[in-house]
């Protein structure tokens, strides 16, 4: 019988069993599973829209509780300038603007045509035809706000293709020159 020296018997090491601790792992995940249960929307609210006759009322003491709702009150005046904004249909650069309209309230349509106003910088040519239109857009707004009736209404009419992040750019620059009251008109068509 041989004899070990003291310093060899602390270099053995237990074995770890895996399979039982994965067994336990899988267990509690089905468990986690099957007990989870997500919870309602927090932001949903079973609340109504105030009626025709609060919105219309400006004292609370001028509610007509009997108003019908089908009236059609005309609660904000017409907006003097619509917009058409076309997209590009195909390609890689499809749902970009490929050309703003705007019409007044005798049915004067305008091109919106493109205002450089810096040299072309470095990136994609369509991105840069965009920013002129917008530029162009924005000159026109700033003449056209100091003759129309409505200042601050306008109504735009997208295509149903055209990305939202151009909607929101035209937008802005709608608000920037005063027409804070934006109103989308359904588009023309559908986003495939």
């Amino acid at each position: 019988m041989t004899r070990r020296r003291g310093g060899e018997e602390g270099n053995e090491e237990a074995p770890l069993p895996i399979t039982p601790m994965l067994d336990v792992a899988f267990q509690l995940l089905a468990f986690f599973i099957m007990t989870y249960s997500p919870s309602d929307l927090e932001g949903q609210l079973d609340q109504g829209l105030p009626g025709v006759a609060e919105k219309r009322a400006l004292q609370p003491a001028e509610v007509k509780p009997g108003a019908r709702a089908e009236e059609n009150l005309d609660l904000e005046p017409p907006s003097d300038l619509r917009m058409a904004i076309r997209a590009l249909q195909g390609g890689a650069f499809k749902g970009n603007i490929s050309s703003l309209q705007v019409s007044n309230v005798a049915g004067l349509e305008t091109n919106i045509k493109p205002v450089r106003k810096a040299a072309v910088k470095s990136g994609k040519v369509e991105d840069q035809e965009e920013a002129d239109l917008l530029n162009g857009l924005d000159a026109y707004l700033k003449e056209a706000r100091k003759t129309v009736g409505n200042k601050e209404g306008i109504e735009v009419k997208a295509s149903g293709n055209l990305k939202i992040k151009n909607v929101l750019r035209v937008q802005d620059v709608c608000r920037r020159n005063g027409f804070t009251k934006v109103r989308f008109i359904p588009p023309e068509g559908r986003m495939r």
